[in-house]
């Protein structure tokens, strides 16, 4: 059986930032339970799947995929990486691992609470009225929240939260030497992916970022038997089936009671909200007494002036006093500028594969998202490129033969003119 070259990927958060950092080695425990995170994740990925983020580097400009927010992981080389939404990551410094010195939870609390108690405002305006009251904000995220839980077992097509009918298709994959077994989707609201584009596009600016299919012509599975990428959902013969052994990995925390909830970056047609709520063992691999778990979710007006879901994060750590006193969202600005620029990602695609590939030997994945900033210590490969700070990362999801990791810099052509290289 060929090898799955897949980069380890655990959401601690979707998804949402935007630079590699090394992972601490003195935060032994912390640093013990990320890596058996990421073994449970590449335990449910070996199966023939492909991890949704993968299918972003497959698809190239075929699909740009947002996840809702992932972590990749490699265990060789222990490092913290999120990645992945348009604009949506920013850096998770080396304190997000800190340990609260001499606080309890009941100081973590009283900390937290004590930031909510100022809305940030991004633009100047005399007209109070043209910004939406922290109420209204409040109702949007309340009322959003379900639905942001739920498009999530679609988004990795968790076999745990979605309906099933019974039926599956069978794929003898010719390249992985083994049978891939599908699941039909038995949820009566999605026979096809439009069904589902269509559905969630009540909720979200734009759903084709956060769910991907592979829609194949006829009823023949056959035609994937070659292919080195599985996809995680597929429409076969007009109807939606999921990769078997695909589990949710955002647990639903939507009712246990918020630390605290804050608006941050507020302006006329979008807000960033945080919700801070003391972490849950969820998969028995113990939390810190004074850990949080952090939930960011941007939401803009759509051109009817219906707010909706932009992008968002979720993040479980331990946060230093100055990160909660910071009057910053704990997880960053998800609102970058460069979000609404246009990008050639076509050849941006096709640049970065040759480029790994000349100059490195890399023929494997690639993690893409957006940034408006070079990140310290990148090299400048080449002068002509358009320095107008609307650019993509490449992130290649493996190791290079040297245990380092690559992230390469595109300008709005898909020229690439920077790289950081981390070991």
């Amino acid at each position: 059986m060929k090898d799955l070259k897949l980069g380890i990927l655990d959401r601690a958060d979707d998804d949402i930032i935007d630079r590699l950092v090394p992972f601490s080695s003195d935060d032994k425990k912390t640093k013990k339970r990320i890596l058996a995170m990421s073994e449970k994740k590449l335990a449910e990925l070996q199966r023939g799947s492909e991890t949704t983020e993968n299918e972003i580097s497959v698809r190239g400009v075929e699909q740009y995929r947002r996840p809702m927010w992932y972590k990749p992981l490699s265990i060789a080389a222990a490092l913290v990486f999120i990645a992945g939404g348009v604009g949506m990551f920013t850096l998770l410094n080396g304190t997000k691992v800190n340990q609260f010195n001499d606080h309890d939870q009941n100081n973590v609390a009283a900390t937290t609470e004590a930031v909510t108690t100022e809305v940030q405002t991004t633009e100047a305006t005399t007209d109070a009225e043209a910004l939406p009251t922290e109420e209204e904000m409040k109702a949007t995220f309340d009322r959003l929240l379900p639905v942001l839980y739920e498009s999530e077992s679609y988004n990795f097509l968790s076999m745990d939260r979605t309906d099933l009918s019974g039926e599956t298709v069978t794929l003898n994959s010719a390249y992985f030497n083994e049978d891939i077994v599908y699941e039909k989707i038995g949820d009566d609201r999605f026979t096809s992916y439009n069904d589902l584009i269509e559905y969630y596009n009540q909720y979200f600016i734009d759903p084709t970022r956060d769910f991907y299919c592979k829609v194949l012509e006829g009823d023949d599975i056959s035609v994937l038997a070659n292919d080195e990428n599985i996809p995680d959902v597929i429409e076969l013969g007009g109807e939606l089936y999921i990769h078997r052994n695909l589990k949710s990995w955002i647990p639903d925390h939507s009712d246990i009671e918020p630390i605290s909830e804050k608006a941050y970056f507020v302006s006329s047609d979008s807000f960033q909200w945080e919700r801070v709520t003391p972490a849950q063992d969820d998969y028995g691999y113990g939390v810190g007494e004074n850990d949080l778990t952090v939930l960011d979710v941007v939401f803009q007006k759509d051109d009817d002036g219906a707010w909706k879901i932009l992008t968002s994060i979720e993040f479980t750590g331990q946060f230093s006093e100055e990160e909660l006193n910071s009057g910053l969202p704990l997880t960053g600005s998800l609102i970058h500028p460069s979000e609404t620029n246009d990008i050639d990602t076509n050849e941006a695609y096709i640049n970065a594969k040759e480029y790994a590939k000349s100059e490195y030997d890399y023929t494997g994945k690639f993690v893409w998202d957006y940034t408006d900033e070079l990140y310290e210590d990148t090299e400048i490969i080449t002068d002509d490129y358009v320095n107008n700070n609307n650019w993509m990362t490449c992130t290649c999801s493996d190791l290079l033969h040297d245990g380092s990791c690559l992230i390469l810099f595109l300008d709005e052509n898909g020229t690439v003119f920077a790289q950081k290289i981390t070991h």
